[in-house]
């Protein structure tokens, strides 16, 4: 049972390893499509920052008000047309870097997010949604580490820290989101199974991982994947993006695994995770600044 558990504690460690590859290769991609750096511009984004914040509160409000109507199949529609259409994104970059024709690169970049439609509204199983929460994660992370701006980024950072302990300890509202998004199928959560037959019906984000108890899977939100990683990102574009400057990737990446294994080691139920990764990211981050003299 021990075993297990490590086991998928790992898992989800290395869903975030991945997400922050797949990221950072995007990130490297749109910088060098982009005729100006908007990276370099350390305090590019606040604006962008706002949006996001009143974005999630009102997508909250959205959620928790559906719910209450037994609507949610509508929302899950438009949050898997959201999804698809990052994928597209994350396709159409990621597939120009292969050494293949128009028509196949066209094929490609339209067939695959058509595939994860299709998977996610008819075939949904907890691969499919780890393997389209690392797409749009990735995505995510890679599109506002460009566009933000190092200070916005660790504004963002710090913001959604905060609001992730509200919504979980306080309002609470978040455990509600998370309740009726998993009740309706709705892929919001990565979902890392001890048992390789894990059936989605067995999700619950309110059994307690108890020592000596099969809680069936870690789940932990989109969100906590591709946030912590705008700040791995933005932080390596900030550095210079070269070869010489990888400590501003591998830190803040080594300091927001740590924080999960933190996490996981003290957390035996529900609990917001954005201010443990996103506090290990950003001690990574100074971390990287001393050690090349700030």
């Amino acid at each position: 049972m021990l075993n297990r558990r490590i086991a998928t504690e790992i898992g989800t460690a290395v869903l975030f390893l991945v997400a922050s590859l797949i990221g950072l290769v995007m990130a490297l991609e749109l910088e060098s499509v982009s005729p100006t750096n908007p990276s370099q511009n350390t305090s590019a984004g606040f604006g962008y920052v706002i949006y996001f914040i009143v974005a999630v509160i009102l997508m909250s409000v959205v959620i928790l008000y559906i719910s209450k109507k037994k609507r949610l199949g509508i929302l899950r529609i438009i949050f898997v047309l959201s999804m698809v259409f990052v994928i597209y994104i994350v396709s159409s970059l990621l597939y120009a870097l292969l050494p293949i024709t128009y028509p196949e690169y066209y094929f490609l970049s339209f067939g695959t997010p058509v595939l994860f439609l299709y998977l996610l509204l008819f075939k949904q199983n907890w691969i499919v949604i780890n393997i389209a929460g690392i797409l749009t994660a990735a995505g995510l992370a890679a599109i506002w580490g460009v566009d933000l701006g190092l200070y916005a980024a660790i504004v963002l950072m710090i913001v959604f820290a905060i609001y992730d302990y509200i919504a979980v300890y306080k309002t609470k509202h978040m455990l509600d989101i998370a309740r009726a998004t998993t009740s309706s199928n709705m892929p919001l959560f990565f979902i890392v199974p001890e048992n390789m037959n894990f059936d989605m019906k067995d999700a619950d984000i309110d059994i307690p991982r108890e020592e000596g108890r099969e809680r069936g899977a870690i789940m932990i939100g989109f969100g906590d994947i591709a946030i912590p990683n705008v700040m791995v990102i933005s932080s390596f574009l900030y550095s210079g993006a070269t070869t010489s400057s990888l400590s501003f990737f591998i830190l803040p990446l080594l300091g927001g695994i740590i924080a999960m294994f933190i996490l996981f080691s003290f957390i035996k139920r529900p609990a917001p995770g954005l201010p443990f990764l996103n506090t290990g990211v950003l001690i990574g981050f100074i971390i990287a600044l001393v050690l090349r003299g700030i």
